[in-house]
């Protein structure tokens, strides 16, 4: 059969149209309608059956037709790559109109995936299907399709038994794990696997070429030393896969990265000896045992298995073993979570574990519900952690206040991924707990277990109303509808535009400002402002870095232009036009934009920063000098030598006492933070806000260290001062857990 009459014959053409077909219904979907990671992954799965699908047939066919000459045979062979050559050219011309039109900023990252995975899948697919057509003439389609299905179901399996979120597939090449890591990049471990993939077709093409030399009386010797070159490589790659990265177990993961263990009543915690982590083992399995005594009692379940807790020491270290770079990982199926513990409390461990412990009462199987929002919601509201100053009550009605809430109903299901994880975790957790706490958590359980919410006698829309009702009547202040604009205007990553290319310049861009590379840092983040020039983050960041680069001419080019920008992230930049005004030594100017912060929305972070540098310039002189370049670099060691000149020529300056307290309270050295804490305490911090903050973190870090009356008192403290709702529950919690874990010592 000539190439003329393949391409032309009704199954090429049956072909050409699935594959248009497919290529132009992903334009019409956001991620996936450009050339991009997305793109090629669909296109790879496609193609995979449409390629041994055609490349079986038409060898069958000529098997059929007794075309037996070796030159007839490599002809048809020749022909086939073709035929599959403009099978991968039609989508990959479709992609590339696509992201042109669309001015994707993805383009080259697109095109080097396009190749790592349609092309590689086509290249295996086309030989294994010759090679199965060859062999097993009129069922080479049929055995092709169930190698292909095998092997992944062969990686979900893997995927199932073991830690890692991702896997490398033969079909697909690349299932990257979770939706909200945004930087998916080309690694090592990437291309050798494909390469090994592509191994694997010519493998195949050269056991096809021994077979027709075998049935024409010749021994091809080449083919058979490339066969015995082949196999040890594909063998010595499969034997070495952790050491390549391309897949890790347990056991791997614990014998060579978290080597060290610790076993408490109901965990079994893995980590990496030599780190902060070990220094603070006992720390952190008090408070894994105290969250699990606090859900124990919440979801009201006792279990007797150990829950397995992996801590990495780094966000790096996580994705590299399991996939899971910003996002962190509980398992319910096997009973485990993965952190990277860099606070104590770990502000998410309560999160996790809830994951985990309510697989008590999950569907059979997957030991979840059904339901994705009422995964994440139940965990949101078991663990119920005021966020920058509100619970998620206080910030789900803030967000109906403006208008930025998504459609509830929408996001109960699968939708909860489409929308910005931001909101709809908080949505979904205000509505699970007004459920618990209406209801009951029994008849929650079974809602979690079966997705139905006809278990409360009320329809949906009914329970949504009444939540809805009930949020009306929860205090908020006047700053929190405004602040949820702020927290809550970063576009999901479907709505979102270049995400993936924007996600890894930014986080190259802050890996340059952490190296002190200033100058890389500015470059990177200008060219992701150039795809997305509304970006808050994005535009708030380089604001920084020219502050901090001392570039103040950029930095109030940056302040000037920010109409587009919601009104805390404004307000925020404008901290930095008051330091520009103060780093230059217009004071007075300075002391003004400072003071009209202080009435207008903005984090408490950048309120306190506020209210210790308009404390300097009222005290003038040396203290001014000093807090002025403590504010002026990100060097640390520049800041601790800046405020120990503070106290050794004004002791009775409390600010300086505090900021040092933080600086090691950050680095997880608690004993040298709380000695710190407890002098600005005594010598009487300029204000409330302040105030509240320096008991807050004295009491964690008293803690820490041992000291529960000391702790005890700070947290009283703390109260005495009529805290908002948030840091009164914080407060609260933490003086329980005081007792609790000092009667433990005491038994």
């Amino acid at each position: 059969m000539t190439l003329v009459k393949i391409l032309f014959s009704k199954k090429a053409l049956i072909s050409f149209a699935i594959v248009i077909f497919m290529s132009l219904m992903l334009l019409f979907f956001p991620l996936v309608g450009a050339l991009g990671f997305e793109f090629s992954l669909i296109i790879a799965f496609t193609l995979a059956f449409v390629s041994v699908f055609v490349s079986a047939e038409y060898i069958t066919l000529d098997m059929s037709k007794r075309f037996g000459r070796d030159r007839r045979f490599s002809d048809l062979v020749s022909s086939i790559f073709i035929l599959n050559f403009l099978l991968l050219a039609l989508p990959f011309g479709i992609g590339l109109i696509s992201s042109v039109v669309k001015e994707d900023c993805y383009l080259k990252e697109g095109i080097i995936f396009y190749i790592l995975l349609p092309v590689v899948t086509v290249f295996f697919s086309a030989s294994l299907g010759i090679l199965l057509g060859t062999i097993f003439p009129k069922r080479g389609f049929f055995l092709g399709a169930l190698v292909l299905i095998f092997t992944i179901c062969f990686s979900l399996w893997k995927l199932y038994l073991n830690p890692p979120i991702f896997f490398y597939n033969a079909v697909i090449g690349f299932f990257p794990g979770p939706l909200y890591d945004e930087v998916i990049s080309v690694t090592f471990a990437l291309v050798i696997y494909r390469f090994g993939v592509a191994c694997w077709g010519l493998l195949f093409l050269m056991v096809i070429k021994q077979i027709r030399g075998v049935k024409n009386g010749r021994v091809n010797w080449g083919s058979i030393l490339v066969i015995f070159i082949l196999i040890p490589f594909l063998a010595t790659l499969h034997l070495k896969k952790e050491e390549l990265g391309i897949t890790y177990t347990r056991s791997y993961i614990t014998k060579n990265f978290l080597s060290a263990s610790l076993q408490t009543e109901h965990f079994v915690i893995y980590y990496t000896p030599d780190t902060p982590e070990a220094r603070d083992i006992a720390l952190i399995a008090n408070d894994h045992e105290w969250r699990y005594k606090q859900l124990k009692e919440f979801l009201e379940i006792d279990s007797k298995d150990k829950i397995r807790s992996y801590i990495y020491p780094d966000i790096e270290s996580r994705k590299k073993l399991i996939g899971a770079g910003q996002t962190t990982l509980a398992n319910p199926i096997h009973r485990e979570i993965h952190l990277v513990y860099d606070s104590f409390p770990n502000p998410i461990l309560k999160h996790e574990l809830t994951h985990v412990m309510s697989s008590e009462f999950g569907m059979r199987g997957l030991r979840v519900s059904p339901k994705v929002g009422l995964i994440e919601g139940l965990a949101v509201a078991a663990d119920w952690s005021a966020t920058n100053g509100f619970t998620p009550h206080q910030w789900s009605k803030s967000m109906f206040i403006k208008g930025v809430a998504p459609n509830v109903k929408e996001i109960i299901g699968i939708g909860f991924w489409y929308a910005p994880p931001q909101k709809s975790y908080i949505l979904m957790g205000s509505f699970c707990r007004y459920l618990i706490d209406t209801y009951g958590i029994e008849k929650f359980k079974v809602l979690y277990r079966n997705g139905k919410f006809s278990v409360y006698g009320k329809s949906l829309d009914d329970l949504i109303s009444d939540w809805r009702k009930f949020l009306d009547g929860i205090y908020i202040p006047e700053s929190a509808p405004i602040l949820a604009e702020y927290r809550f205007s970063e576009p999901s990553i479907f709505q979102a535009k270049c995400p993936r290319r924007v996600a890894a310049l930014k986080d190259e861009g802050l890996k340059a400002v952490s190296d002190g590379n200033l100058y890389r840092a500015k470059k990177l983040f200008n060219e992701a402002l150039s795809f997305d020039k509304r970006n808050p983050v994005l535009v708030d960041s380089l604001a920084y870095i020219y502050y901090y680069d001392k570039d103040y001419g950029k930095v109030m080019d940056i302040v000037d232009k920010t109409d587009s920008l919601p009104q805390v992230d404004r307000n925020i930049l404008e901290n930095l036009r008051g330091n520009v005004f103060w780093q230059s030594g217009k004071v007075e100017q300075a002391e003004t934009v400072f003071n009209s912060l202080l009435g207008k929305a903005i984090p408490d972070d950048v309120k306190r920063e506020i209210e210790i540098k308009l404390s300097s310039i009222y005290s003038g002189g040396e203290i001014e000098n000093k807090i002025r370049e403590y504010f002026s670099n990100r060097d640390k060691l520049n800041q601790v030598v800046a405020l120990q000149e503070i106290i050794k020529d004004f002791p009775a300056y409390a600010p300086a006492y505090y900021l040092l307290g933080r600086i090691f309270f950050a680095e997880g050295n608690y004993e040298v933070a709380a000695s710190f804490l407890s002098k600005s305490e005594s010598w009487v911090l300029p204000s409330e806000n302040l105030r509240e903050e320096n008991s807050r973190i004295l009491g964690i870090s008293l803690f820490a260290t041992g000291n529960y009356e000391g702790a005890m008192k700070s947290f009283e403290n703390v109260l005495n001062m009529e805290p908002i709702a948030a840091l009164k529950e914080f407060a609260l919690d933490f003086m329980e857990r005081c007792e609790w874990t000092r009667s433990r010592r005491l038994k």
